[in-house]
């Protein structure tokens, strides 16, 4: 039999899910994966297990987006894909935005949407239901990947990004047709991540890394782009400049806690100028064009800046939360 470091991706994750694994086993067998770097192969045969084992939902659109990040980011910024997705669903592109609470920054989607006063586990048929009447839901992937809880503990044994953060952005719930817009921690990861998504079955994808150091398109330097399209993968450099935009110091797009966060999204869904605003519109951009909305990155920030200026992207999420509440029907 194959020693602990031996053992195959695949045959590791099936032994976690039989119960054959301690916690501690686990934690050796995830800091050796680590220690070697990331690997497409070790990715896929992972997530080929626990995907299978995952909560699946259906809807009525032919295609939705996604908008997300690995984290564990050395520079932490704000919840720049939680707030676009919302730009980018009242721009007329459904988003099923697939996301956690932070496990070591200060506040991840769910707790952002928590603060701002959303359900965040409304169960599967609401979140499904949500997709289809609003064009926008919130997968708590907890609830969605219900195996996860056998890594749980031995994930918080190991204090350095696993191979467990690369997974989770890749098993999006839903059902069909995706885009999705991916920020990675780690640039060795642009080389394999659209590899990933296309085995997946992912349409079209960018994968982006930003400069000087985040899992966002960056509003504080040049980020690297892996845009993938029709099986082919084309990398790029794209700068905040060339857009439009002036380049920021990473501390005025710095992550926040949980309720300063809620009043920051707020604030910028409303119209509120500044980095913050910039950084979510170059994000949207970015979201639009994989989607098909807009033919340009400069088209998609026209677009961006009429949906947050008309009050769409606002009203977009207080009917969220409403719907999470079951305060509306839908």
């Amino acid at each position: 039999m194959s020693s602990a470091g031996e053992m195959p991706a695949q045959m590791f994750a099936s032994r976690i899910l039989e119960g054959r694994m301690s916690d501690q086993d686990i934690a050796d067998r995830l800091r050796e994966m680590s220690s070697k770097g990331d690997s497409l192969k070790d990715l896929m045969g992972m997530v080929s297990v626990f995907y299978a084992q995952s909560v699946r939902i259906a809807t009525r659109h032919p295609m939705v987006m996604d908008l997300c990040g690995t984290g564990g980011a050395t520079v932490r910024t704000f919840n720049i894909s939680t707030v676009s997705s919302f730009v980018v669903s009242a721009a007329g592109v459904p988003v099923a935005k697939h996301g956690n609470r932070s496990s070591i920054g200060r506040c991840g989607s769910a707790d952002l949407l928590e603060s701002i006063g959303a359900d965040i586990s409304p169960g599967v048929e609401a979140c499904q239901r949500m997709l289809d009447r609003f064009g926008f839901t919130f997968l708590f992937a907890p609830g969605f990947h219900p195996a996860m809880r056998r890594v749980a503990k031995a994930r918080r044994l190991v204090p350095r990004r696993t191979l467990f953060n690369v997974m989770g952005p890749l098993m999006n719930p839903v059902l069909g047709p995706r885009r999705q817009l991916m920020g990675v921690s780690d640039p060795s990861l642009l080389d394999i991540i659209p590899q990933a998504l296309e085995l997946l079955g992912v349409e079209r994808a960018m994968v982006v890394h930003g400069l000087p150091g985040m899992d966002e398109v960056s509003l504080c330097g040049p980020t690297t782009v892996c845009d993938l399209r029709n099986g082919e993968v084309e990398r790029y450099q794209l700068t905040p400049e060339e857009l439009g935009f002036r380049t920021c110091a990473p501390g005025a797009v710095a992550e926040m806690a949980p309720q300063a966060a809620a009043r920051a999204c707020c604030e910028i869904l409303r119209g509120k100028l500044g980095e913050r605003r910039d950084a979510v519109l170059l994000n949207s951009a970015c979201a639009l064009l994989i989607a098909g909305k807009v033919p340009t990155l400069a088209s998609g920030v026209s677009l961006a800046e009429m949906t947050v200026d008309s009050g769409r992207a606002f009203n977009r999420m207080r009917e969220y939360i409403a719907a999470s509440r079951g305060e509306v029907a839908c």
